[in-house]
């Protein structure tokens, strides 16, 4: 998947999702900022109260791909599409199951960044994120990136 397909296929869900309650987070931010220099995938965090609707519109465009649950992850709202090669993740309510129980993740709109027509989510929310998800190479990129700033 080239570069400028992923951004055209973004750009196409910001028509079809409107401009609020999402953001792009995952390899494609981090492409954004020039961390990672090709995305492989799109993930989309939303708010929970707007996720069916989301998963709704995306199934109109992409096709839905069947999950399993997984041992650790439980958001409240997690589907995964298929449109044109690329997989796109669209989440909701982001809770990894720790040790000492549920850790939660709650997206806040309000901190979306715009750029190039794009909504972007804030580096160190993704930077939270990994550390949830436990993927240390992501989370020693991403403080090495905010660490040069």
């Amino acid at each position: 998947m080239q570069p400028t397909d992923i951004r055209q296929i973004a750009t196409e869900l910001v028509q079809l999702l409107g401009p609020t309650d999402w953001a792009i987070g995952g390899s494609f931010l981090l492409q954004c900022y020039g961390i990672e220099p090709q995305a492989r995938d799109l993930d989309l965090v939303c708010t929970l109260e707007r996720f069916e609707e989301f998963k709704a519109l995306l199934s109109q465009c992409a096709h839905l791909v069947p999950v399993s649950l997984h041992p650790i992850y439980r958001s409240k709202g997690f589907a995964r599409f298929r449109k044109n090669g690329l997989e796109i993740e669209l989440m909701a309510g982001i809770q990894v199951l720790k040790d000492e129980g549920l850790q939660q993740f709650v997206l806040q709109p309000e901190k979306t960044s715009w750029q190039q027509g794009l909504p972007l989510m804030q580096l160190s929310d993704w930077l939270e994120l990994y550390q949830l998800f436990e993927r240390p190479k992501r989370v020693a990129q991403l403080q090495q990136y905010l660490g040069s700033l």
